[in-house]
């Protein structure tokens, strides 16, 4: 006796959207890599002028176009294309932009990775070193163009979501924010931008922080903002605020009780850490996005995505507290806790 209904014809359908998934990851960054988001802004056109702006074939383009039109991308007037308001999250110009991140994950660094997923299920391994012979960071660090692209990718994402921490986040008591693997530093510059008493530092490898000096001097932050070259196993300077964006969910539980462990260690009395991540609910009733990303996490690096509770545990391990968790883009949160 089966306790299972079987599936209709809108099931199948269903699963082969399932089965095409990568097919729409490599149609998303072919639209990157070719700027037609970025064309279309500029208003309709035919697939032969996209193609000679960009040196591509007329008939495949023309092929490419039709597919994003049957996926609500652009709309067909039986001459030129349109843009629809979803073919715009991959314009270069938008905040949030997801271009970067469209070349990114249909890129070696990320796809070969994932067609080993299944070895990853029965290892619980990330799969990175069997595919690309590195961890991801030494990958990327291999492939300088591919580490760039995969820079870009988290620097339009977290552009998305510097309004929102900015909106939840009391800094009234704080003086010097230090942005831990802070990237090109754009958290911590729009903090910056918001709050003129602070002052900053970007924290992260010595190859990454020259990309933070020349943001600084272009958005007219020098002389507030500063950084240093540090791993963040090995040491953090002494601040008020610590960001942790995206930064815990790429290692394993003791990697990150050893990252929290040197803010605590360094952080100055009454200081705070707050750390941006995505955050798991409950099991069928949440975001996808989560749970997918953990998925991500798990083929790629050491880390996961958690729940509310395992972070509260693993940051009152490092000898913290946490005093609120506050939602901002779901299935975003910010968390603070204080030493």
């Amino acid at each position: 006796m089966t306790t299972t209904s079987e599936p209709t014809g809108k099931d199948f359908e269903q699963m082969m959207g399932f089965l095409m998934g990568f097919f729409q990851t490599q149609i998303a960054s072919a639209i990157a890599s070719y700027s037609i988001a970025d064309h279309l802004a500029k208003g309709p056109a035919t697939a032969d002028e996209i193609a000679a702006w960009e040196g591509i074939d007329p008939q495949p383009t023309f092929r490419l176009l039709r597919a994003c039109a049957s996926l609500g991308l652009v709309t067909y007037d039986g001459n030129r294309f349109t843009a629809t308001p979803l073919l715009g999250t991959l314009r270069s110009d938008v905040p949030g932009s997801l271009r970067s991140l469209a070349i990114a994950w249909a890129a070696p660094g990320h796809w070969q990775p994932w067609g080993r997923f299944t070895s990853a299920l029965k290892t619980g391994e990330p799969q990175t070193f069997s595919t690309l012979g590195a961890s991801a960071w030494d990958y990327y660090k291999q492939q300088p163009a591919e580490g760039a692209a995969f820079t870009r990718a988290m620097q339009g994402f977290t552009s998305g979501l510097v309004n929102d921490v900015v909106q939840v986040l009391d800094t009234s008591n704080v003086k010097l924010a230090a942005d831990i693997g802070g990237g090109s530093g754009i958290l911590l510059h729009g903090l910056l931008a918001a709050n003129p008493h602070l002052k900053g530092i970007v924290v992260d490898l010595p190859e990454v922080v020259g990309s933070a000096e020349i943001a600084a001097r272009e958005l007219g932050l020098s002389n507030r903002s500063t950084t240093l070259p540090s791993s963040f196993f090995e040491y953090v300077p002494p601040a008020d605020l610590y960001l942790l964006k995206h930064v815990l969910h790429d290692w394993s539980d003791d990697e990150s009780l050893s990252i929290l462990s040197r803010c605590r260690e360094s952080i100055r009395a009454g200081g705070k850490i707050a750390v941006v991540e995505i955050l798991l609910g409950e099991v069928g009733g949440e975001p996808a996005l989560g749970p997918l990303m953990d998925l991500n996490m798990m083929t790629l690096v050491t880390g996961r995505e958690r729940t509310q509770d395992e972070y509260r545990r693993l940051i009152e391990k490092a000898g913290f507290h946490v005093v609120s968790v506050k939602p901002i883009r779901p299935p975003m949160v910010v968390i603070e806790a204080t030493a």
